[in-house]
């Protein structure tokens, strides 16, 4: 440890000697100024040369500036004003001691004087000294922390924590580089992910060798592994400095170490003192790697479980196209032979201008018609994006029956529809609802059999904040039993059903802030009620 500098301001040559030579038995060494001015530049100097002044003594009776004078400048020069000064007085001056202790003096001493007290208060002010700068180091390493653990809290992307870190550091401790290497999960080599190093040495991306088995001996051993004026290694090559201390501390994990802290400083800027501190910079920076390698697994699983979600969905309406094939084939055809028809007409050496013309004009409406049929299928059929967006509620059940509504006639089933207008918005994919309304009107198609009826409404629940939609079939109707699986996957009744359509449903419906439920009276039929929310204002 380097020995404090004190310096003496005095214009007495005999009182500066005989204080240089009470000192020589004290831990010190001595800085002497004949005048305040010339002290204050030598202040100056020591500081900005890095080497602290850590008290002064400070005669009150000087030429020109007296002492008070020369210790305010100093208390007014941020880079001096912590400096502790002792004022060195006359006897019964009492007036002096009050007004030096009021303007910042540590504390006093009256000429002539023992020197066991000079001694005795020197060495309390020193003590003050280095219990405030170790106070403040430690404020300054408790913020730095505080920063990484908010970026911790705040964000999960590792390299703005990391970086933070490294910055934090930087700004405690006079290092040459400092980095982190982590672990590749693919290769295993020990790559280095940040760092903060001098401008024009690139040091991201690059393998970390095991450099003489210090790094392997830090995470084989589980311990910070610290050498001092080191040369001729790979960080020598790499940064073209040295002698270099090297500090490597360990980043763990519950399931072992996961990477490294790397501290290089030029020789004798490191120290077994910093240790502590880098090992909790350390061990906040292993939460964050953890917290990122969750969050990158949460990632994964949140997006297989889309596609999976994605998928089913896609596969229950590819089952709900199966169900209307023949109806929709048939809704194809009957254009088709139209077309056919009419083109076979406009063909015919007697067919006049005007009747050519009709017959052409019937041919584009079925053709139109035809369009229409396969933009609705698909529409249907293409994989509905996970976007919600503001829909007229009526527009899904619309589609739907415009899908089943060949299928509806051939069953002999009379369609109801009593849809409100004018229906307040709401948030969702219509493609995920036509599918909903479809498994439903299909499901009323199959259990009422051939002819029944099919009631569907619409209206708005001003109360619950609603929007409410109803499909009643005049079907056999649900028996308990069965209804209390009804949503449940793979639950059906049908020897050809896979349980699937209306799970999917409440899946959908549930997505989307809604509910849907049946109800089923003993006098048989049954009512599908789906309930969707309002597009919220502040998102429409």
């Amino acid at each position: 440890m380097e020995k404090p500098q004190i310096l003496i301001i005095d214009d007495d040559p005999i009182m500066l000697e005989m204080v240089q030579e009470i000192l020589q038995t004290f831990p010190c060494t001595v800085l002497t100024a004949p005048d305040g001015e010339r002290g204050l530049i030598k202040l100056r100097q020591e500081t900005a040369a890095g080497r602290a002044v850590e008290a002064v003594l400070l005669d009150v009776k000087l030429p020109r500036f007296d002492g008070f004078h020369i210790l305010q400048e100093l208390k007014n020069e941020p880079v001096l004003k912590q400096i502790p000064v002792i004022l060195v007085t006359g006897v019964n001056a009492v007036q002096d001691k009050a007004r030096g202790l009021r303007m910042g003096a540590e504390d006093y001493i009256t000429k002539p004087f023992d020197p066991q007290e000079l001694l005795a208060r020197l060495n309390v002010v020193l003590r003050i000294r280095r219990t405030e700068r170790m106070l403040r180091q430690r404020n300054q390493e408790l913020a730095a922390l505080n920063e990484i653990n908010r970026m911790i809290s705040t964000s999960l992307e590792l390299d703005d924590v990391l970086v933070s870190a490294l910055e934090g550091l930087e700004r405690l401790i006079a290092a040459e580089a400092f980095l982190i290497v982590l672990e590749d999960e693919e290769s295993t080599d020990w790559i280095i992910r940040t760092a903060k190093n001098p401008a024009g040495t690139w040091l991201e991306g690059r393998v970390v060798p095991p450099v003489n088995g210090r790094a392997s001996r830090a995470i084989a051993e589980r311990k910070a592994i610290l050498q001092t004026a080191i040369t001729g290694d790979f960080w020598f090559e790499l940064l073209g400095i040295g002698p270099l201390d090297q500090l490597y501390i360990p980043i763990a994990a519950h399931e072992g170490p996961v990477g490294l802290l790397i501290v290089l400083g030029k020789s004798n800027t490191l120290s077994r003192d910093n240790l502590p501190l880098f090992e909790r910079m350390a061990a906040t920076v292993s939460i964050a790697v953890e917290n990122a390698q969750l969050y990158g697994e949460l990632a994964a699983f949140t997006g297989a479980l889309e596609r999976s979600q994605n998928q089913l969905l896609q596969a229950g309406k590819m089952a709900a196209v199966g169900r209307l094939t023949a109806s929709i084939a048939h809704e194809i055809n009957n254009p088709l032979q139209a077309i056919q028809n009419s083109l076979h007409l406009v063909s015919h050496p007697n067919m006049d201008a005007s009747g050519r013309q009709r017959y052409l004009d019937m041919a584009q409406g079925e053709v139109e018609r035809l369009v229409h049929i396969v933009r609705r299928m698909l529409d249907f059929y293409r994989p509905a994006s996970s976007t919600l967006e503001l829909l007229q509620p009526n527009a899904a059940v619309e589609d739907a029956l415009a899908l089943t509504g060949k299928r509806l006639k051939q069953a002999h089933i009379e369609t109801l529809t009593r849809l409100a207008p004018d229906l307040p918005l709401i948030r969702g994919s219509n493609n995920q609802l036509t599918q909903v309304y479809l498994n439903i009107v299909i499901n009323a198609i199959e259990v009422m059999g051939k002819g029944g009826e099919l009631r569907i409404g619409s209206a708005y629940h001003a109360e619950c904040g609603q929007v409410v939609i109803a499909f009643r079939d005049s079907g056999p109707g649900i028996a308990p039993e069965v209804r209390e699986h009804l949503f449940e996957p793979f639950h059906t009744t049908k020897s050809t059903g896979t349980g699937l359509g209306l799970a999917i449903s409440y899946g959908i419906i549930e997505r989307h802030g809604g509910e849907i439920g049946v109800e089923s009276p003993i006098e048989g039929g049954a009512t599908f009620i789906v309930r969707l929310p309002l597009a919220s204002p502040s998102r429409r």
